[in-house]
């Protein structure tokens, strides 16, 4: 199982898991996305599982605010978890 981390604007991250079966969006008791403060809040929530890869994955809206258009992919990194 793969994780992919998006870190959104307002200081938060939220997860999906990806494996065989497609991506799924990790939610809360309430079934909304479940939201993390920091990286090694993802780290001990995910403690105990296998995971093959982590990815870290930010939007960026520069080309927006600048006027242009948005055709860039987001910005992913491979993290050494």
């Amino acid at each position: 199982m793969d994780l992919q981390i998006l870190s959104l604007e307002g200081q938060f991250y939220i997860v999906k898991t990806v494996d065989e079966s497609g991506s799924h969006l990790l939610t809360d008791r309430h079934n909304a996305p479940q939201k993390f403060h920091c990286l090694e809040e993802i780290r001990d929530h995910f403690a105990w599982k296998s995971l093959d890869d982590v990815w870290l994955e930010q939007q960026t809206p520069y080309e927006e605010m600048c006027g242009l258009t948005d055709d860039t992919a987001p910005l992913q990194i491979k993290l050494n978890w």
